[in-house]
C-alpha cells in the first residue's frame, strides 16, 4: 500500500470510529466531547463498547449507557 492508500485507509477507519462515539445522545446534544477524547488508545468499537489500551497490557472500556459514554476499568 502506498501512502496515499494508507490515508485513504486511516480517514475511512477515522470516520467510522467517529460515527460509533456519535451514536451516544449526550454526544449528539453537547453533553459530551463531540469527539472521544481518548480515541489515540482506541483498539476497537463494536456494538456499544469501545476498547482501548494506554499500553501493554493496561486496557479499559467505554460502555454506552444511557445514552452516554462511561468507562468500565480493567478489560483482560
Amino acid at each position: 500500500m502506498d501512502v496515499a492508500g494508507a490515508r485513504a485507509l486511516k480517514a475511512k477507519i477515522d470516520a467510522r470510529q467517529q460515527l460509533h462515539w456519535q451514536q451516544a445522545s449526550a454526544v449528539l446534544e453537547g453533553l459530551q466531547d463531540p469527539a472521544d477524547p481518548d480515541a489515540e488508545h482506541l483498539v476497537r468499537c463494536r456494538g456499544n463498547v469501545r476498547e482501548y489500551e494506554l499500553r501493554p497490557g493496561r486496557r479499559y472500556a467505554k460502555q454506552l449507557v444511557d445514552g452516554r459514554w462511561q468507562t468500565s476499568p480493567g478489560l483482560r
